[in-house]
């Protein structure tokens, strides 16, 4: 017994000396010989250890990267499963599989060149695979390529004629092309071949729903119940029916008999809320969220869901509290970090929400949410090119979102594109019918392209109930009846406004006008027993602007100090109290004015141009530049800014390289502007370049024909470029007129000097 004892401890001593001193290469080789019995005893936790375990020792272990990859789809992580696949294929490009699947993640994410460039990679290894060849097939389905597709498709079932997912991918590309008996023989093949293919069965009873064939619908379902009883996808598969019929209490028992069937899956619950939600019922889908925690507690993707709905439906404590929760275990998390910029907007935080939101584009460029929000802080801010851009990239990312569409409309319109925004907000509600937001839209562009018939069938579409308690959809139809000057429709439309909303400016300003039309006594009478009963700041400025077209300027500057004291947040008080001061000649207390504004907005564009404007009459240049160059820090691209300040740098003999910049600047901005032209030729002339100075000039006239300041301005420069006698006979054109210019005495002064040379 000792000896054994001996001789046993002698063979562990030695096992362990061996398993000790074996190789980096031989440790890798066992860990992944174990994932793979692991695999074959499904384990598949043990297995995905082992597979790391290897993966260490050797990151460039292909296999094991593959057989990981496999894992991880299998085990719902697709994102982590494509890395190992994509990395998996990179190693080893004869791994035809890896490569076909990710492939697919590119397909999937509608990555489409992508998609091509690994499917090339693998047939050019093997041009026969037929996994590579039909999902070739898939990807010129997906771009209409229908006879391509074809092609590619029988070609892999000549490969393989026993595949069964090949028949099915060939039906699809056969009803694409309406030849509806061929599509339904080869999805009936895909079923005889296996049988037992949920998939196959679910492909074909999407064809008859395409089809309508409710009868061919009803027999299939028929087959399905019985052979797929407890398969949780035949539940969803109904839910989805019913909701395409409408009946809506049995999708809701169909969701929940799937949810009973499989609990742990997280998605056929977020399917349920979304079903709520869609049916805007968002305390029951609040309850069912909650109630979901209680059976998966702490899982983030519920968690983050919860959030934005309580968000949306105005439980901000509440979605805060689980934001900041989530993120201060997981400072990374995409949703929860995508909720704190939409905090942050709401906050008027909104440069704040741009960082988070450029930090999540770049992080998930498929991922669209972020471009959208984006989108809707640019458009909050102004920026509309940038919320086209980035509501561009949104749809092009999920094509069938309809808020996305709505969204875009929206930019159009308000940049006065009215054929782009009917376009955007008509694909919007193709998708969704009960898209509210993009009806409203369609008839405000329909206006705006004067398709004022259209707009008005629309509107009488629409629930009378509805039109008649809804602002926007009232202001569209009133404008369209102004269109077609059916006065008495348009005065009738806007009084209902009106009444529902008193405080719109708007509407008491179109409705004044088509009731007291030119008389200012009856205007301001009408306006003054209006605002008798609902004041309101915008209506004192409504008031202030009849009393300045009446000359008593006492009584504005009253109105509009009336504005500011009832909504000191809004500038437009301040703004037409200081042009007014400016304008009676009280230059100070203009600038007082536009300052206590900068107190509170020191961001108001609007403030500081016209603070910038009231300097300059001063002749506080320095102050006038300073307030210029602010205004272009704020907003780079604001034309008038740029104009104004390259005109102040020229006068003051400064930098005409930077007078020249901005002065083209402002020119690209708006090219039509004759003020705009003239500051351009004028940093032309001041840099000696008179051809370039008169062409700019001429372009100033041509817009402004009677404007002498212009016409002096050309002259000078046809003069310097030895074009005297021409510019001799404009200059005395324009000291004839009787138009009065600040150069008229230098004008004069410079006819005299050149008539005596």
């Amino acid at each position: 017994m000792k000896c054994y004892r001996l001789v046993t401890g002698l063979l562990l001593a030695s096992l362990f000396f061996l398993s000790a001193c074996s190789t980096p290469e031989e440790k890798k080789e066992k860990h992944y010989l174990r994932a793979l019995e692991y695999i074959k005893i499904a384990d598949e936790k043990a297995a995905i250890l082992e597979l790391k375990n290897a993966i260490q020792l050797d990151a460039k272990f292909a296999n094991a990267r593959y057989q990981l990859g496999l894992l991880l789809l299998k085990n719902g992580n697709p994102q982590a499963a494509f890395a190992e696949l994509q990395r998996a294929f990179s190693l080893d490009p004869k791994n035809a599989d890896a490569g076909v699947k990710v492939a697919e993640f590119f397909l999937l994410s509608k990555s489409k060149e992508e998609s091509r460039s690994y499917i090339e990679q693998v047939i050019g290894v093997n041009p026969d695979y037929p996994e590579a060849v039909a999902l070739l097939a898939n990807l010129e389905l997906t771009e209409g390529n229908f006879q391509k597709a074809e092609e590619y498709i029988d070609k892999a079932i000549r490969i393989s004629p026993s595949n069964d997912k090949f028949y099915s991918i060939r039906g699809r590309i056969l009803s694409a092309q309406d030849r509806w008996a061929e599509g339904e023989q080869a999805f009936r093949k895909a079923i005889e071949l296996n049988p037992d293919a949920f998939a196959h069965y679910s492909t074909l009873l999407m064809y008859y729903e395409q089809r309508r064939d409710e009868e061919a619908t009803g027999r299939l379902l028929d087959i399905m119940t019985p052979k797929f009883p407890n398969d949780p996808q035949l539940h969803l598969l109904y839910a989805g029916l019913y909701q395409k019929r409408s009946e809506w209490e049995k999708a809701e028992q169909a969701y929940l008999k799937a949810i009973e069937m499989k609990k742990e899956a997280v998605s056929y619950r977020l399917m349920l809320v979304d079903f709520y939600k869609t049916q805007r019922q968002y305390e029951k889908a609040e309850e069912y969220l909650k109630k979901a925690l209680a059976d998966l507690p702490n899982d983030i993707q519920l968690l983050t869901v919860l959030a934005e709905l309580q968000f949306d439906i105005g439980k901000l404590q509440e979605a805060q509290d689980i934001t900041e929760a989530i993120l201060k275990t997981n400072p990374a998390n995409a949703a929860a970090s995508l909720l704190k910029a939409r905090f942050l907007i709401k906050e008027g935080k909104n440069d704040g929400a741009i960082e988070i939101f450029t930090r999540l584009t770049a992080d998930y460029p498929k991922w669209s949410d972020p471009f959208y929000y984006a989108a809707l802080t640019h458009l909050r801010l102004g920026n509309f090119e940038l919320a086209q851009k980035a509501i561009e990239t949104a749809i092009q990312i999920t094509p069938d979102n309809d808020r996305s569409h709505t969204l875009s409309a929206q930019v159009n319109l308000l940049r006065g594109n009215g054929i782009e925004a009917s376009k955007e907000a008509a694909t919007a509600l193709k998708i969704n019918k009960r898209n509210f937001t993009a009806a409203k839209i369609l008839v405000q562009a329909m206006v705006l392209q004067k398709a004022f018939d259209k707009a008005i069938q629309l509107v009488e579409s629409i629930d009378k109930k509805i039109v008649e308690q809804d602002i926007d959809l009232l202001g569209a139809v009133g404008m369209a009846y102004l269109g077609k000057n059916n006065k008495e429709a348009a005065t009738a439309t806007f009084a209902q406004l009106l009444k529902i909303a008193p405080d719109n400016s708007k509407a008491l300003s179109v409705l004044t006008a088509l009731t007291a039309g030119n008389d200012l006594d009856q205007a301001i009478a009408l306006i003054t027993k209006h605002i008798s009963t609902n004041e309101a700041g915008s209506h004192y400025i409504l008031l202030g602007d009849l009393y300045l077209k009446k000359q008593q300027n006492d009584m504005a500057l009253q109105a509009f100090e009336k504005a500011q004291e009832l909504n000191p947040a809004d500038p437009q008080g301040y703004i037409y109290r200081a042009r007014l001061l400016h304008h009676l000649g009280k230059a100070e207390e203009s600038i007082a004015q536009y300052n206590e504004l900068l107190t509170s907005q020191p961001q108001s564009i609007a403030a500081l141009m016209g603070l910038a404007t009231a300097l300059e009459s001063q002749d506080k240049t320095a102050e006038a530049i300073a307030a210029y160059k602010k205004i272009l820090d704020l907003k780079p691209d604001f034309p008038a800014a740029a104009n104004n300040l390259a005109w102040l740098i020229v006068s003051q003999e400064g930098d005409l390289g930077e007078a020249l910049r901005l002065a083209m600047q402002a020119k690209q901005a708006l090219p039509d502007q004759p003020n705009i032209a003239d500051t351009l030729g004028w940093v032309h002339y001041k840099r000696q370049s008179y051809n370039l100075a008169i062409s700019q000039f001429s372009h100033a006239l041509a817009g402004r024909p009677n404007d002498p300041t212009f016409g002096f301005h050309l002259a000078l420069a046809r003069y310097a470029n030895g074009e005297k006698t021409e510019a001799i006979a404009l200059l005395q054109e324009v000291v004839a007129g009787e138009k009065q210019f600040n150069e008229r005495d230098e004008a004069q002064a410079t006819l005299q000097k050149w008539q005596s040379l």
